[in-house]
């Protein structure tokens, strides 16, 4: 058994001491992150070190080193649990027994209602997702792939049940509308489109837009 930590992408977060993982580890392993995802809240990502997080468990920073190997993988695990939330939301949206128009419809309300959920009223999560954005953390390019790939899903159940058009090249039309909806999933993009009743319009016009050149 590898004796190093990976994040919900698989990734490696740390390397640990010789020998196996057991459940003292992973506790201190989710109490390193309970408390900086409080401070990275508070502070912001920033302006939180691996010395501030250490000192507020009361243990020290080559302490923390042992589960994880850098700040950046502190705050990439964090990122990771909270878009967690978000690609689950959407998962099961395309897994619901429902016509693929009213499942795509549903898909991108629920981008925005957990984009504003994480990025608007938890706002120094919104901190961190633009940090991870702008350096290209893998956290973040997995979660455009889940993105992509429920969108992928729900508009292939629409052409097979002639909901949706076929001529169009499927990767295309996946990839218009996953940029199309970036705004509605970036934070500072996000930020710009007004007010939530103001956000929830301007989706409403834009998905009747898509199911429109969607339609066979």
């Amino acid at each position: 058994m590898s004796n190093k930590v990976t994040n919900d992408t698989g990734n490696d977060l740390c390397d640990g001491t010789p020998g196996q993982r057991g459940p003292a580890d992973h506790e201190r392993r989710e109490q390193i992150l309970c408390v900086a995802d409080d401070l990275f809240k508070a502070h912001g990502f920033r302006k939180t070190s691996v010395t501030d997080i250490a000192r507020e468990i009361g243990v020290s920073s080559a302490y923390l080193y042992r589960f994880f190997n850098s700040k950046q993988a502190i705050g990439e695990a964090v990122c990771a649990r909270a878009l967690l939330s978000m690609d689950n939301a959407i998962r099961a949206v395309a897994a619901r027994d429902q016509p693929a128009t009213q499942r795509l419809r549903d898909m991108l309300r629920t981008l925005l209602e957990e984009a504003l959920r994480l990025f608007l009223r938890e706002r120094r999560m919104h901190d961190i997702i633009v940090v991870s954005i702008e350096n290209q953390w893998a956290v973040t390019e997995e979660h455009n792939r889940v993105v992509y790939e429920t969108i992928e899903k729900i508009v292939a159940d629409g052409r097979d049940s002639g909901e949706f058009e076929r001529k169009t090249p499927l990767d295309e039309v996946c990839t218009a509308i996953r940029v199309t909806a970036a705004a509605y999933a970036h934070p500072v993009l996000l930020s710009r489109l007004g007010d939530p009743e103001e956000m929830e319009a301007k989706l409403t016009a834009v998905t009747n837009l898509i199911l429109r050149s969607l339609a066979p």
